[in-house]
């Protein structure tokens, strides 16, 4: 019988899944995005680009060449955060070999994200079932239809974080053009929700 992933987590921005990153306890604790086929390496760019900002130093290992060399590259990285992708060639015996492995992922790292086609996570779901079952709670979907806000929706959000963080908009520009902005993952959603994700660029 084949176990299919249910759409239980359903996230509707990247903004929202730095969130859930960025309030994680730092100890060993993996997440998997589900994501479209084509958005898999946009996807995996942009969050590069602010994971390592708001949780730690973070690498990105590409699993072309199978699960022992995946596991492998984790083992002797000295950063602490990963973010696995193209795992999209891995078949029924690679997904097996992972979940035999799955206990060299804990080796005094913060955890990582595995982003997957829902095709793959299907092969995940089936053939790795003891991974499956330690991040089953943490699998989120991300919605691409409902990541495109309209005005209103980007204004109520930005009154609710000048808001919740006590901060105007100009106040959190000048903070990110200064290389002074806080590590909380709410101003990189804010400074995306204003077009000036560019600055998330000056924090590193």
């Amino acid at each position: 019988m084949v176990t299919k992933v249910q759409p239980m987590n359903k996230l509707s921005s990247l903004g929202e899944l730095l969130q859930r990153i960025g309030s994680q306890p730092d100890s060993n604790i993996w997440m998997v995005l589900i994501v479209e086929f084509d958005d898999r390496q946009a996807t995996i760019e942009d969050l590069q680009d602010t994971v390592d900002i708001f949780k730690c130093e973070t690498i990105t290992i590409y699993g072309k060449s199978g699960a022992r060399a995946l596991v492998k590259q984790i083992n002797e990285a000295s950063q602490k955060y990963f973010l696995l992708g193209e795992l999209e060639t891995w078949d029924d015996n690679e997904w097996k070999i992972f979940d035999a492995l799955r206990s060299q992922l804990d080796h005094n790292t913060k955890g990582g994200l595995i982003v997957l086609s829902e095709q793959s996570a299907y092969l995940m779901v089936n053939n790795a079932p003891n991974f499956f079952s330690w991040v089953s709670s943490r699998i989120y979907y991300l919605d691409k239809d409902a990541e495109i806000l309209t005005v209103e929706e980007c204004d109520e959000r930005i009154d609710a974080l000048q808001e919740y963080l006590g901060k105007t908009n100009e106040e959190v520009i000048t903070l990110a053009e200064n290389r002074q902005l806080p590590t909380d993952p709410e101003y990189a959603e804010w400074l995306i929700l204003l077009n000036r994700g560019d600055l998330l660029e000056r924090q590193k």
